[in-house]
C-alpha cells in the first residue's frame, strides 16, 4: 500500500536492498506549508525547498501572531508592556496635578528646559544595533558551517559508494556481492548515527540499513558515528589484502578510500566543535541585560514624545523587533537541534534520506558499469553496436 501523497516509485523493488527512491511528498498548500517543509523530515527532492518571496508580503504579516520567535519572545513583551503601561498611567497621573508627590530632593533639576533623557538611548543605540548585528552574524556562521559539514558528508559518502561499487574488486568474485552491500549498509547507517550523535540521541531501531549482528557493533559503543567509521576501515579493510592477480591497484585504491574515511571521520570532530562549544555565556548574557535595560527604559522617554496611550504599543513594536532579533541568533546558532527547547534548523533527517536515496541510485547506475567490468558479453555486444551506429540507438 503507498501512503497517501507518496509517488508509486517510493516503494522499494521487493527483494532490493535500497529503496529506489526517497519518500516525497508531490506538494505543499500553501506558502507557510512550502516554506515549512525545508526544515521538516520528510526527505524533499532538491527543488521542494522554497524561499521567501516578496509577493507573500500580506500572508507574512497574517501569521504573525502565530510566529514562533514571537511566542519565544512573549514573555519579555508582555513584561515590557506592562512596564510603559505603569510608566505611561504615572506620567499621566503627575501632569493631571491630582497627586502631589513630597519627594526628598529638588525637583527643579526634573524641569530643566535642556533636560534630555533621550541622550543615553541616542548615544547607546548604534552600539546596540552593532551589538545585535554581530551576534546575529556569529550565529549565522555557527549555521553556514554546519550546514557545510553536512555537505561534505554527503560528498564524502557518495564517492566512497561510487569507488567502491565500481572500481573494488574482491580475491573471492562470488561474495563481491554480499561485501559491497555490507559497506554500502555501513556507508548509509554513518549519517544517521551522526545525527544522532549531535542531537543526543540514541535509537538503534532506526539504523533499518543495518541486520541484527551490525547493529550489536554498535550496542557497545558510545560514539557511534565513530563506530561507523571503524567498521568501514575494517571492511575497506579488504581492498589492502586484495591479491595483485584480482586488484592490481589495491594499494592506491585502499589509500583513496581510508582517506575518504580520514575526511568522514574529521566531518564528526568539526561538527562536535561546533555542538560542544556554543557561544561565550557572558557574550550572550550582556547582549540580554543591555536589551533588558534598554527596552525598559524607553517608556521613560517616550512619554515625552508620544501621546500617553500610544506609550505601551510603542514599547512593544520596538522591543518585539529588538528582542526577536536577538532571539534569531539565539535560534540558528545551535544547528543541529540538540537543544529540544530550541527548533532543528538543519534538517538532518532529509540529508540522511538524501544519502539512502542516491546509495540506490548509484547502486542501480554503476550496476552497468560492474557488469562491463567483469566482461559481460550482453553489453560487450551493446557497445558494438552503438560504436557500429555511428553513436545512434
Amino acid at each position: 500500500m503507498v501512503p497517501e501523497g507518496y509517488p508509486e516509485s517510493a516503494v522499494p523493488a521487493e527483494g532490493t536492498e535500497f529503496p529506489t527512491d526517497a519518500p516525497a511528498r508531490t506538494g505543499a498548500k500553501n506558502y507557510l506549508d512550502r516554506l515549512a517543509a525545508y526544515a521538516d523530515e520528510d526527505g524533499y527532492t532538491l527543488a521542494a525547498p522554497k524561499r521567501y518571496s516578496i509577493s507573500d508580503w500580506w500572508l507574512n504579516l497574517q501569521s504573525l501572531p502565530s510566529s514562533g520567535v514571537l511566542q519565544r519572545v512573549q514573555g519579555h513583551l508582555v513584561a515590557n508592556t506592562l512596564f510603559a503601561t505603569l510608566v505611561a498611567g504615572l506620567a499621566a497621573v503627575i501632569r493631571s496635578g491630582s497627586l502631589d508627590l513630597d519627594l526628598p530632593f529638588d525637583t527643579s533639576v526634573l524641569e530643566a528646559k535642556d533636560l534630555n533623557l533621550g541622550a543615553p538611548f541616542e548615544l547607546s543605540g548604534g552600539i546596540l544595533g552593532i551589538l545585535l548585528a554581530f551576534r546575529t552574524s556569529q550565529s549565522y556562521d555557527r549555521f553556514w558551517e554546519g550546514r557545510q559539514v553536512w555537505a561534505k558528508v554527503v560528498n564524502r559518502v557518495r564517492a566512497t559508494a561510487r569507488t567502491c561499487r565500481a572500481y573494488v574488486t574482491t580475491a573471492q568474485p562470488e561474495d563481491e556481492a554480499a561485501q559491497m552491500a555490507t559497506l554500502l549498509r555501513w556507508l548509509e547507517a554513518f549519517p544517521v548515527a551522526l545525527k544522532q550523535h549531535l542531537r543526543g540521541e540514541r535509537r538503534l531501531d532506526d539504523f533499518r540499513c543495518l541486520q541484527d549482528h551490525e547493529r550489536r557493533e554498535l550496542e557497545s559503543a558510545d560514539n557511534l558515528p565513530l563506530a561507523c567509521t571503524y567498521a568501514l576501515s575494517a571492511r575497506v579493510d579488504m581492498v589492502r589484502r586484495a591479491d595483485e592477480s584480482s586488484q592490481q591497484a589495491s594499494a592506491l585504491l585502499w589509500w583513496q578510500l581510508e582517506s575518504l574515511l580520514v575526511e568522514l571521520q574529521d566531518a564528526i570532530g568539526d561538527s562536535e566543535a561546533i555542538a560542544g562549544t556554543p557561544v561565550p555565556l557572558s557574550y550572550s548574557r550582556h547582549t540580554s541585560r543591555l536589551l533588558s535595560i534598554w527596552t525598559l527604559g524607553s517608556p521613560i522617554v517616550l512619554v515625552d514624545h508620544l501621546p500617553l496611550l500610544l506609550v505601551p504599543p510603542a514599547t512593544a513594536l520596538v522591543s518585539w523587533m529588538l528582542l526577536a532579533t536577538e532571539e534569531i541568533g539565539h535560534i540558528i546558532e545551535e544547528p543541529f537541534g540538540i537543544h529540544d527547547d530550541r527548533p532543528k534548523i538543519l534538517p538532518l533527517q532529509r540529508y540522511c534520506d538524501i544519502i539512502s536515496r542516491d546509495l540506490a541510485e548509484e547502486n542501480r547506475l554503476i550496476e552497468n558499469a560492474v557488469s562491463m567490468k567483469r566482461g559481460s558479453p550482453v553489453l560487450e555486444k551493446e557497445e558494438v553496436a552503438y560504436s557500429k551506429s555511428g553513436g545512434v540507438v
